[in-house]
């Protein structure tokens, strides 16, 4: 993969960091970080982010990754690292090449700032909070969207801006919100999971004129760590001579970081964990992230106290999940200790029990077939995908997002739907 022509461009009112990065086989793609205009004086114009995103996805196609333009020595050693890190989980990287056409230090910074990434989660509301009741307060929130926000869903992202703001305005704190294409261009070599790491440190280093300091929310706490494109092995190494990266709170559970920001009235209001935005609804209460959080809220005795949830939990639903991998098998499991010392929801606890077992334990049956059948079908998709991405420039796909636009605002009653058919054939 290359990287070249790295430019800012002004538009109306924001300002683009982009560069020409050749990632598919035909073709060059502009990958561009957009931000308001007012944080100009931030920005860096050198290959510095580029080369962070692109690492990963070079080791998965096992291409050299060629940076025509500036890079800093100490990311550039720091690449290496994650590297070698990466090549000793098993998920199929490559070692490859890492060259630059002009390495240099990172000028000290005259004024430096301090800022967290914030998606109005639990991970990123515990850094937030708190970093604040340790007078701390982080001097700046960075929100993305094209990242855990969909570009395809701008109603998810408008309500997402409006939470974002009347936090801003309540605790006196600047909220950098920044757009960027990185994640559609990457996804079809390297799924998010091994990705995201270097793409939210691309951001940073993007804003490292003026940050000198980014606290990076841990997903999970030590000693439940798996493969991940965020770890506490790895965020420190995106490092330059002006900023430092720091993965935060990997010393607390999920359930005891809920149990912490439930005391504030401000996560209360506001807490985030959707991604399906069904029906329009901020937290669609349905799927698997919204539940697990509302079993967290229930735990802390705070569920009906928030305010973006549904204030009950229905053990139908519960009963729909599908435990898929092992990070959300963790994740369950420490729900389930906690209801269980609690002596709380004895039917929610049966439920999570039988998940678990049928996750630890696969047992051959109609259900396991269907799912399995549903594997190879998303596993040849994602080969078509993948062939109309780097020979077709993406036609296919943006055939099918056209389709798709008017069937997203109902997705949730569709994934219903389908949860009934399925229950009647088994």
């Amino acid at each position: 993969m290359k990287i070249k022509n790295v430019r800012l461009r002004e538009e109306g009112d924001y300002i683009f960091l982009e560069a020409e990065c050749k990632i598919r086989h035909i073709g060059t793609d502009r990958v561009y970080f957009k931000f308001e205009k007012k944080y100009r004086d931030f920005l860096v114009a050198d290959a510095c982010p580029f080369a962070a995103a692109l690492l990963v996805p070079s080791m998965k196609m096992g291409q050299d990754l060629i940076i025509e333009g500036r890079v800093s020595k100490k990311l550039l050693e720091g690449m290496n690292d994650v590297m070698e890190k990466m090549l000793s989980w098993p998920i199929k990287l490559k070692r490859i090449n890492i060259i630059a056409t002009e390495a240099t230090e990172d000028p000290w910074l005259i004024t430096s700032y301090s800022g967290a990434f914030f998606s109005g989660g639990v991970d990123s509301f515990y850094t937030y909070l708190r970093h604040k009741y340790q007078g701390e307060k982080p001097d700046y929130l960075i929100l993305a969207n094209g990242f855990d926000i969909s570009l395809d869903n701008p109603g998810l992202w408008e309500e997402t801006c409006k939470m974002a703001d009347d936090i801003a305005e309540k605790e006196s704190v600047d909220m950098i919100k920044v757009e960027s294409n990185i994640r559609s261009l990457i996804e079809p070599v390297e799924i998010w999971d091994y990705t995201h790491g270097g793409c939210l440190a691309a951001i940073g280093l993007a804003l490292r004129n003026k940050l000198s300091t980014v606290y990076v929310p841990s997903s999970l706490a030590y000693g439940q760590l798996l493969p991940w494109g965020s770890h506490p092995e790895l965020d420190s190494l995106w490092s330059t001579e002006a900023i430092s990266f720091c993965h935060d709170g990997a010393d607390m559970r999920r359930v005891d970081k809920v149990r912490f920001i439930s005391r504030d009235p401000l996560a209360l209001e506001n807490l985030r964990v959707c991604y399906i935005n069904a029906e329009g609804k901020f937290n669609c209460g349905v799927c698997d992230k919204c539940l697990r959080t509302m079993i967290n809220l229930r735990i802390a005795d705070r569920l009906e106290e928030a305010h973006t949830f549904p204030s009950k939990l229905d053990k139908d639903l519960v009963a729909g999940i599908t435990i898929s991998g092992q990070q959300n098998a963790i994740l369950h499991r420490e729900n389930l200790n906690e209801l269980e010392e609690r002596g709380i929801e004895p039917e929610i606890q049966d439920i999570l029990r039988q998940k678990l077992d049928e996750f630890e334990h696969p047992r051959l049956t109609f259900q396991k077939l269907i799912s399995k059948s549903r594997y190879y079908l998303e596993e040849s998709l994602n080969e078509i995908r993948q062939l109309d991405f780097f020979y077709n420039q993406d036609r296919l796909y943006k055939s099918k997002k056209a389709v798709t636009q008017g069937f997203r605002k109902n997705r949730g009653n569709f994934r219903e739907k389908i949860s009934s058919i399925e229950k009647v054939l088994l």
